[in-house]
């Protein structure tokens, strides 16, 4: 890692604690996603994705894979997420990351099935990072109410 590192000397930002301290939930980092990605001029989640993904992990006892995943149901109005989220910067990213993959999926909606899924798999995973790194910066989440200040890292 010391090898690659880009900026080791660079301060490291965790909005975590700012995001417990202000009562955010599951429903609430989504919701942030969604304002994040229409502020962009791209779509608003459709009702069904609210209505039918699961945001946390179920407290019925349920057996659930937590891993984050994305799931476009073919249909053109049913997009989903499924993720365990918990209230910290890491899944802040990646409910962006996974959002990305869904605004994918709108924007091709209206294609016919066999062009609606990115040509690379790598490629639909490309997106969804370069969204999630976007908000992953201290002017943004300042932005957001989620760190006081902007430090400059200029000179390290």
């Amino acid at each position: 890692m010391d090898l690659v590192m880009p900026y080791p000397d660079a301060t490291q930002v965790d909005a975590t604690p700012a995001m417990v301290a202000q009562g955010w939930n599951s429903t609430r980092m989504f919701q942030e996603s969604d304002r994040f990605f229409t502020s962009m001029g791209l779509l608003p989640m459709p009702q069904e994705f609210w209505d039918k993904s699961m945001l946390e992990k179920p407290s019925d006892g349920r057996q659930v894979v937590c891993h984050a995943s994305a799931w476009d149901f073919y249909n053109r109005k049913d997009f989903r997420i499924k993720q365990c989220t918990v209230v910290t910067m890491d899944d802040l990213i990646t409910v962006h990351h996974e959002m990305g993959h869904v605004q994918y999926f709108l924007q091709y909606k209206d294609q016919p099935v066999s062009f609606r899924d990115g040509a690379n798999p790598g490629f639909h995973e490309a997106i969804g990072d370069v969204l999630a790194l976007s908000v992953s910066t201290p002017k943004h989440l300042q932005s957001i109410g989620l760190l006081d200040k902007v430090e400059s890292n200029h000179g390290t």
